[in-house]
């Protein structure tokens, strides 16, 4: 039976089963609550965090998305001037709510049961290791070792970067070992948004999302962290990852279009029309273009790519005279045109039925929680940088493209096509920038749905794609991190680090470890 979205601590207790006679199901203790009925929620605001704030702004970060200038007065205004301080919006509630998704693994596995939920627990680990990631990855050394103590301890340690992603790799291994050996006397069953309990499908995500946490450090020269990763590369050699027979990993915990809070958040945030099918969505939808850097790159009118059009940008984007047109960040209006003269979302964000009569309602759709294309490029960057561990790097990179194109409703025929085309050109698997260029290409075009965040990181680790700044930013580069929320500085003064923006901008102690060289 498909299950409501239950976000409140307290509707956990009641998502599916009954509690204990003995128990209030209006103000269940945390101990009280068995991990099966965490398990969806846990994920289901989990990925609400990852399609939010964090979202838009890699996607205009990247220079993929650009404000509708003919509408708003000076959209992403702040997001292009890079004012990057502890009262920035987007990274505060990117902070707060990926630590109150987290809190809810952490009630997993540190759960009096957790021992009879052993699956349960272990997939609260790996999940917590994939969100995790990415609080050290825009905000270098956080709490973690010391958080999710509730009132045992309101004012935690900030960890070391570094000792954090250690712990999220051994957490995995964790994880997979408990997954392999483990006997659970509860199995996970369809609380699993993701898998249903299927536990070989998580083993193979765990050594992806271990695979991708492993490659972020590929340039750190500490000789101990050097070790622990090629030593953890090693015990990956001959593992399975996410792969096209599996499919992309989804989330649906009954997402629909009775409430606005039932949506898949993606569409809520971004689709055209609001929950009830009428209201235009003017905070997402109609706030968004593509950018003219992203649409001459997919049009093939960008040097890097000059000649190939990308078949995907039809289904991604609308066209606009037969092609696709963007707005440059931080323009002011063109003469002669109007905001119907540039391209908007496409894809399942505004799609019209086969009849041609009406906007499918796309509330419903499963969340994407990873792609089979994500990991596909790892696997072609693992070969690439480690060609004594993996292999068959052009293998992994084709088949990226491939499922890409799977993704958005194209042919292996058309990705084949595509994929020749932009062999030789500078973003092509054999042009002049390079495999890992190509590799990051794939990145932004393929993950920018679903998961930009991931292309953002790798742009600041490998500058790949090159990627313009907005005309009115106020900065050189773009930001290294992220400054932390000012709730911290007023809550938790002794233990964060003082970061302010000037060190956002320049590589220093505060950069994310695996970034600082």
């Amino acid at each position: 039976m498909k299950k409501y979205i239950f976000i409140a601590l307290a509707a956990l207790s009641v998502a599916s089963c009954k509690l204990d006679d003995n128990i209030s199901p209006n103000d269940p203790s945390v101990e009280a609550v068995t991990p099966n009925l965490y398990l969806s929620a846990a994920q289901t605001s989990n990925y609400n965090v990852q399609v939010g704030d964090i979202f838009e702004l890699s996607n205009v970060w990247m220079n993929n998305w650009a404000g509708n200038i003919y509408y708003f007065a000076s959209p992403y205004s702040a997001e292009y001037q890079l004012q990057v301080t502890s009262a920035f919006t987007r990274g505060n509630n990117f902070w707060n709510n990926s630590y109150l998704a987290m809190s809810r693994y952490a009630n997993i596995y540190n759960n009096p049961q957790a021992a009879q939920y052993s699956n349960h627990a272990a997939i609260a680990k790996i999940l917590m290791a994939n969100e995790m990631q990415y609080i050290v990855d825009f905000f270098g050394d956080a709490p973690f070792s010391d958080a999710f103590k509730r009132d045992a301890n309101l004012t935690p340690k900030y960890d070391k970067g570094e000792d954090i992603y250690k712990n999220l790799v051994l957490m995995i291994n964790d994880a997979i070992t408990s997954i392999n050996t483990g006997n659970p006397q509860f199995a996970v069953g369809t609380e699993d948004e993701i898998f249903a309990g299927n536990m070989t499908k998580w083993v193979k995500l765990a050594n992806t999302i271990k695979l991708r946490l492993l490659l972020r450090q590929s340039k750190v020269t500490d000789a101990t962290i050097k070790a622990f990763v090629t030593a953890q590369l090693q015990s990956l050699q001959g593992a399975q990852f996410l792969s096209e027979t599996d499919g992309d990993a989804t989330i649906n915990p009954g997402y629909g279009s009775g409430t606005a809070a039932q949506q898949n958040p993606l569409i809520r945030n971004y689709a055209y029309l609001n929950f009830d099918q009428q209201t235009e969505n003017i905070q997402g939808y109609r706030l968004i273009d593509i950018s003219s850097h992203f649409a001459g790159l997919l049009n093939g009118a960008n040097a890097k790519t000059t000649g190939t059009t990308d078949t995907r940008r039809g289904s991604m984007y609308r066209a606009v005279g037969g092609t696709i047109r963007g707005i440059t960040q931080g323009d002011g209006q063109i003469p002669g045109t109007t905001e119907a003269s540039f391209s908007r979302l496409g894809w399942r964000f505004r799609e019209i039925n086969a009849q041609g009569t009406a906007f499918v309602d796309n509330s419903g759709i499963n969340g994407t929680v990873m792609s089979v294309a994500e990991s596909e490029l790892l696997q072609a960057e693992a070969a690439e940088l480690y060609p004594a561990i993996f292999t068959n790097a052009v293998g992994h990179y084709n088949q990226a493209i491939a499922s890409s194109f799977r993704f958005f409703g194209l042919t292996a025929a058309q990705a084949t096509a595509y994929t020749t085309s932009l062999s030789t050109k500078p973003y092509g698997w054999n042009g002049s920038d390079g495999h890992i260029a190509a590799i990051q290409y794939q990145r932004m075009v393929a993950l920018h749905f679903i998961k930009p965040q991931e292309t953002y990181i790798n742009y600041l680790k490998t500058g790949y794609p090159v990627t313009p700044l907005a005309l009115t930013a106020t900065q050189p580069n773009k930001p290294w991190r992220l400054v932390y929320p000012s709730r911290e500085y007023n809550t938790n003064s002794a233990n964060v680090p003082v970061v302010n923006q000037a060190d956002v901008f320049v590589k220093n102690q505060f950069t994310p470890f695996w970034n600082r060289n």
